[in-house]
């Protein structure tokens, strides 16, 4: 589903700059946060369809910050993507869990199914009341 604005969180940022370039050349449109307190703030001031966090982070970690979006943004896609291969037990806030080894292969196929199943679901629920 290009076209879709993913939210990329990461403190790293070689790692950061290598996603934000490669989603791009994949047709998304990209937002980019240092931080898990800046991604959320970004998420209050632009539209996002997808985020995408590194797991390792200080302060705040991925999955944390998962949780704290599904507190507030349920519908919201959350993917997180880890160096470490070993999945914490509380990545059960986001939807998927993702290793860095994989490559940007398996992320592309990972972020379509996601957005996929988002708009297939929105789309068998009809529009808000």
């Amino acid at each position: 589903m290009p076209n879709a604005v993913i939210l990329c969180v990461d403190d790293e940022e070689v790692p950061r700059t290598l996603r934000v370039m490669v989603l791009t050349k994949q047709g998304y449109t990209v937002l980019a946060a240092v931080s898990a307190v800046q991604a959320l703030e970004l998420l209050d001031q632009h539209h996002v369809d997808l985020v995408l966090t590194d797991q390792m982070m200080p302060d705040i970690v991925g999955t944390e910050l998962a949780k704290k979006l599904r507190a507030c943004r349920p519908w919201l896609p959350i993917i997180i993507v880890s160096g470490v291969n070993e999945i914490p037990e509380d990545a059960i806030f986001a939807d998927r869990f993702v290793s860095k080894v994989e490559g940007p292969e398996a992320l592309f196929r990972n972020i379509a199914e996601v957005l996929a199943h988002y708009s297939q679901q929105r789309d068998q629920e009809g529009p808000p009341c």
